[in-house]
């Protein structure tokens, strides 16, 4: 397939006429008019609500990344008084405009029937209009969606052309999605993969100032984390959430005896303090296993991670440290004290951990079955990339991958829940339109 080399993807991205002889230019784009204007009536009728963590992006708190706080205060100090409506009208007109372009973007690329662009663009509004109604809530899944939309297409762009400007424009996008949920640093990786891969193609290494700018990419997010919150907070630190995430389920696993792998009395006595008061809670793995509870472990552990992590966790170690010190101050100090824990606490009980870490996978694609397939989708898409130079197979490959790795990531210190696996919702939608729309449906004409 040959492609345009013009940068007017990046700025007006054109939908070409007609498709199997049914739809139109005209029919595509009222199609697409129509889903967004449902959309935004949906959206409009609905207020926007302060839910769990709303507060803490609303008032700034030191232990949340800068992106999304930045982005309300911005929106405040604009529209005043409108705040509330303003907030939820710019949400969603984020969220349609990462949306269109990822759509524009595939259009551009791939042979896709217009009919399955439409029903892709159906089920990437779905956030916005029912479970996570992402312009209707002070969450920063409302910024970081679009984003993730926007950096993705461009990936993709740049898999599908080999060519490294869409890795450079991706920047940007990346850094401030970063910013925003540092869950997607698995993104870094893929963009080294990707880089790494076009060199092997092109039989030369270019850009290699790009190789090595993503390379210390998660330096340099740390270090804008670190210079926000000295800003803002007056604190040069990351943001203070880390080790209570990575505590959670090592504590959940962990054993009344593992204290004694701690040298230091002050961590013994927090140990005991919180294994201590998590056993009374029945949310510790064996002492829910020694009572009358049957269900599974994963189970258990995701329906009560708030409670494990935030009300049991936290509250201890607040009161455990230096109470002269302040909030923010206290915080830093429980994420410090937490972080040197955990890791001998999960090595001390890794097998267990392991386990749950596992289940706790396998549960954000519903059963291992589906985790099974995505794999499966993942390594065969892989051999292809070897073998053909079909770029459907390359999208398949780089999707599934997204799909994976940030599960991956977001398991190790968090329940999978619903909140930080959505992103990658459409992929199966995709990978299925593509393979119906190359091999079942050869009599229907691209939409191009």
């Amino acid at each position: 397939m040959a492609l345009n080399n013009s940068f007017d993807i990046y700025l007006q991205p054109k939908i070409p006429i007609n498709v199997s002889g049914k739809l139109t230019e005209k029919t595509y784009y009222y199609s697409i008019f129509l889903i967004f204007a449902v959309g935004f009536l949906i959206v409009n009728y609905k207020p926007i609500e302060i839910v769990n963590d709303s507060l803490e992006y609303l008032n700034i708190s030191i232990n949340r990344s800068a992106g999304y706080p930045i982005f309300l205060h911005i929106i405040k100090t604009i529209f005043g008084s409108y705040f509330d409506p303003a907030t939820k009208a710019i949400q969603y007109l984020l969220g349609v405009s990462g949306i269109y372009f990822f759509i524009s973007t595939l259009n551009k690329h791939l042979n896709l029937d217009c009919i399955w662009l439409i029903l892709l663009t159906f089920v990437l509004i779905i956030p916005y209009l029912y479970n996570q109604t992402l312009a209707n809530v002070f969450l920063s899944e409302a910024l970081s969606y679009p984003l993730y939309l926007t950096t993705t297409a461009l990936f993709l762009n740049a898999t599908i052309s080999n060519r490294f400007k869409p890795l450079i424009i991706s920047l940007p996008f990346l850094y401030l999605l970063i910013q925003t949920r540092n869950q997607f640093l698995f993104l870094v990786p893929i963009a080294i993969g990707i880089l790494i891969w076009m060199s092997i193609v092109q039989k030369k290494l270019n850009n290699s100032w790009l190789l090595i700018l993503f390379f210390i990419f998660p330096l340099l997010t740390s270090l804008g984390d670190k210079t926000y919150h000295k800003l803002v907070h007056g604190y040069f630190v990351n943001t203070p959430w880390t080790g209570i995430h990575l505590m959670t389920p090592a504590f959940f696993v962990s054993d009344a005896e593992d204290f004694s792998i701690y040298k230091s009395k002050d961590e013994q006595e927090f140990y005991k303090k919180t294994f201590s008061e998590l056993a009374k809670k029945n949310l510790n793995i064996h002492s829910f296993q020694a009572s009358s509870n049957k269900k599974d472990e994963v189970v258990v552990y995701t329906e009560n991670y708030s409670e494990i992590a935030n009300s049991t966790i936290l509250p201890i170690g607040i009161d455990h440290v230096d109470q002269e010190l302040s909030n923010e101050k206290k915080l830093i100090s429980v994420d410090r004290m937490t972080k040197r824990m955990s890791i001998p606490l999960i090595i001390n009980n890794f097998r267990p951990w392991l386990k749950l870490y596992i289940k706790n996978l396998t549960q954000a694609f519903g059963n291992a079955k589906y985790t099974l397939l995505i794999i499966i989708i993942l390594l065969f898409s892989f051999i292809k990339v070897l073998k053909t130079n079909i770029v459907e197979y390359r999208v398949i490959f780089i999707i599934s991958m997204l799909s994976l790795l940030n599960v991956v990531l977001v398991s190790i210190g968090m329940h999978t829940l619903k909140r930080f696996t959505f992103y990658n919702d459409w992929v199966f939608f995709l990978i299925i339109f593509s393979l119906i729309n190359s091999s079942t449906f050869n009599s229907l004409k691209p939409c191009k």
